[in-house]
């Protein structure tokens, strides 16, 4: 998984205009989420988990990424889980003095949204070693991996 967005045949003819298409039907939703449902869309943010349409999922990480949604604090959502790739459990950090430092670095992210769409994949750990700015101090902290050869 090079990257978290799920890719439109370039070479189909139709591929603008299913673009344009998701891209304003992500949109709409999200619009509409954002004025008549502010809760059900803080639900479908957090829960990295939730099913959703691919057109609601890129206008939700396009949104995340400009800081569109007020509220939001990747620290809640994102950085527990992006810890558990790294081999910490969340409480890991707790008492650690650089906790301040870790969450002030996630909470001004400038990838958020490619972090949400990466943990809402199931991205692997050397696929957020490729983003996170908090990977290597992460890595500092974790036991060393395991490994899966045998012999």
């Amino acid at each position: 998984m090079t990257s978290p967005v799920h890719p439109i045949d370039p070479t189909s003819p139709s591929a603008g205009k299913e673009r344009i298409s998701d891209y304003l039907e992500g949109q709409r939703a999200l619009l509409e989420l954002k004025c008549c449902a502010p809760r059900a869309l803080s639900v479908l943010i957090h829960d990295l988990s939730r099913p959703m349409s691919r057109s609601l999922e890129q206008a939700l990480a396009r949104s995340l990424a400009a800081g569109e949604i007020p509220g939001f604090r990747p620290t809640d959502t994102l950085m527990p889980p992006m810890m558990e790739r790294f081999g910490l459990p969340p409480a890991a950090l707790a008492k650690d003095p650089a906790i301040h430092a870790l969450r002030t670095t996630c909470n001004t992210c400038a990838r958020v949204g490619t972090c949400w769409l990466a943990l809402r994949h199931g991205a692997s750990r050397e696929e957020c070693r490729g983003f996170c700015p908090n990977a290597e101090a992460f890595e500092r902290r974790s036991p060393p991996a395991v490994s899966d050869e045998s012999g």
